[in-house]
Formats: C-alpha cells, structure tokens, sequence
C-alpha cells in the first residue's frame, strides 16, 4: 500500500503530505532521501518501547546512508510527557551540538507525538518535523494537524502548540507489534471520527469489529485512511481550533478528567471510550440525540470489549473539578460536543461546543459509575 493525502491548511499556506507505505521502516531509502533535504543532522526522538523495536535500526539506516543521526529516548507513558522530560531531550540534543540545522523525526505513539512537535517548534525557534507514528493512535490523531503538548499537574495537555509537520509517513506494518490495550487507544478515535463526521464510517466500523481487532490488513487499512481524511479536513478548515476543529474534541471533556483524576493509570483510549459513551448520553438527556441513535453507539462499542475500569476513589465532583481546569472550559466551566445523530454534531452559532448546567452532568456521571461502569470499579496499585 503506497498512497498519500495532502494536508493544505490556508491562510497560512501550509502543504505536507500524509503517506502511506507498508514495512518502510525495513526500508528508509525514501525517508533518507526527504529528510536529507531538511536538515544536515536528524534527532530521532522515541520512547523506551519503540526505540528498542525500531529507532535503533531506523537511526542505523540513515547512518549507512550518509546522515548523520543519532536516537533520542525517554520513558514510555504519559506521566512522562512533562516540561521535565522535554528539557532533558533538549539538553541531549544540544550535549550532541544539534542546532538550528536539525530535523526531528518523531518515532511512536501519542505521547512521542506530542513532546517531540513542541520540542521541534521551540528549539532553535523551529526546526522541520517528520512524523513517523508507530501506534494506532498516533496514525489516526496525534500525527495530523499539529497539535503538541505536555500536562500539568492541574490537567492535561495545559502547555504546548500548534506546530504542523512536512511530512506524516503511516506505516500500517508497525502495528503488528502493538498490544491490544494500545490497539484500541487508536480505536476509540476513530469511532468518535465516525459519531462526529461520517455516519457511513460508522457502518463501516460496525461491519468489521472483528476484522479491526485482528488487524485485517486491507480492513485496517481502509479504516486508518478515512480516519486520516477525516482529521485532515477539519483541520484544514480550523487550523487553531476556533471553531469546527474542537468537534474533535468529543469524549475528552470527560475522558480527559478521568486520565488526570485516575494520574494516567486509565489509558487514554479507554478513557476516552468512556467519555464518548458520557457525552452521547449527555446528548440525548439534553434532547438532541435520539434514544436509537445512543443504543448503536454503545452497542458499538461495547463489541471493541473495553474494560470501563474506574479507581473507586473517583467521583462526581472530583471530575468536575477537573473540567474546570480543561484547557477548553471558558470561565471555569466545561464545555461539550453534542451530537444530534450519528455523524452529525451540533454548531451553536459556530462554537460547536457548549456548556451545561450541572443538573445534566451529574445525571451523566451517576449513569456512568451505576450503569456503565458499576461492574468495572476497581482499585488501581
């Protein structure tokens, strides 16, 4: 499989390419030859998985090709994408003399994503970014459209930009190494891509629950593509996310609480996960989405068997209080996607989110932990 996409995001004049290869990494003379063009020395910046499994080889490669390259690691897991972590590999680079003549190829998941974008877009005061993801989640959201961050102890993601790369190269072949828990992380985003955008890819996903969890290679591939011109056309049309852009936003109000009041032991997909199913009930309480339409999206994905684990110390006002502290609340409140139907989002005057009173979002959250989730409590060690 060899195709591409063309992110084009205006005003500001900003074209990359979002290809798609398969088993690249065994073979890097086309990725040496694109990255030789952005910088005179390459940082390969992974994490303690990845960079064992394919940094090394990958930096062997682009060494034997007559660049000069050197792999740039830290620890795998999102209490490390921190400011700490960020300086350190800036540190590295500099130790090794990396300047402004540096491009980074980040190699990865979500996590590397995100750390190694704000890393490129303030060292040196930019340097070119390649995006090489190597988790189904990293394929599908973190790689496209520029967003980079770290998290706080007050929530996630509170520091970072938006920082586009010159290049996203998908290489669905990786996945074979990524474990189930991760495989659904990237899973989860492409059934919100679906509830916000595409009613039709939701059939899709509804017809190969099996085929996606078992990495049907041509069933895969076709998914990851949709999700990637999915994410691509909102972000070519609301680049800072001032308006359609935040309906990507849909099950992170909630998901994102439960990462942070949990210290990241629920992983992102499954929280997430959560949250869209909390969000959609939100809708149809609120009387926007109907009773049939929230049935298929819990039907579908409870046929992906998340776990719905909560640590039992978790309850309403403590995830409350973490919305609050959301990098998309507005005056302290916590603003939500709502959904009318399935592939469709609702616009309020152009916000496309919008806040509630707490009357709805308690009901939501009792819903979750009596309902969804009573089966599922569990202490986390």
């Amino acid at each position: 499989m060899t195709s591409s996409l063309i992110c084009s995001i205006r005003p500001a004049e900003i074209h990359y390419t979002i290809d798609f290869h398969y088993n690249l990494l065994e073979e890097c003379s086309f990725l040496a030859k694109f990255v030789s063009g952005l910088g005179s020395k390459i940082a390969i910046i992974s994490n303690n998985v990845v960079g064992p499994l394919y940094g090394e080889s990958l930096c062997r490669s682009l060494v034997s090709q007559g660049l000069e390259s050197h792999l740039f690691i830290f620890e795998d897991g999102e209490k490390f994408k921190t400011r700490e972590t960020k300086g350190k590999l800036e540190e590295q680079m500099l130790e090794k003399k990396y300047g402004r003549d540096t491009c980074i190829i980040a190699l990865g998941g979500g996590v590397v994503m995100d750390i190694s974008g704000f890393i490129a877009s303030t060292f040196c005061r930019g340097i070119p970014l390649v995006m090489i993801p190597t988790s189904l989640l990293g394929m599908v959201d973190a790689s496209i459209g520029g967003k980079t961050a770290v998290n706080l102890t007050y929530g996630k993601n509170l520091i970072g930009t938006i920082y586009q790369p010159k290049k996203v190269i998908i290489d669905s072949s990786v996945l074979k190494t990524l474990p189930l828990r991760e495989l659904k992380n990237g899973l989860t985003e492409m059934i919100k891509h679906a509830i916000i955008l595409d009613a039709s890819y939701f059939s899709y996903l509804e017809k190969h629950v099996e085929d996606l969890l078992h990495l049907e290679q041509d069933k895969m591939n076709q998914a990851i593509y949709t999700s990637c011109q999915i994410k691509k056309t909102i972000v070519e049309s609301d680049e800072k996310e001032l308006g359609l852009r935040r309906i990507l936003n849909f099950g992170h109000t909630i998901g994102h609480a439960l990462e942070k009041v949990s210290h990241y032991q629920i992983a992102h997909g499954e929280a997430v996960a959560i949250g869209i199913l909390v969000e959609s009930y939100l809708s149809f309480l609120t009387g926007y989405l109907s009773k049939k339409a929230l049935d298929s999206i819990l039907t579908l994905v409870h046929q992906f068997n998340f776990p719905f684990k909560l640590p039992c110390e978790v309850n309403n006002q403590s995830i409350i209080t973490a919305m609050q502290m959301d990098k998309k609340a507005t005056r302290s409140q916590a603003r939500f996607v709502m959904i009318n139907e399935i592939g469709s989002t609702l616009d309020f005057d152009g916000n496309y989110c919008t806040t509630l009173d707490l009357e709805p979002i308690n009901k939501a959250l009792n819903w979750m932990f009596h309902d969804l989730c009573s089966h599922s409590r569990a202490f986390f060690s």
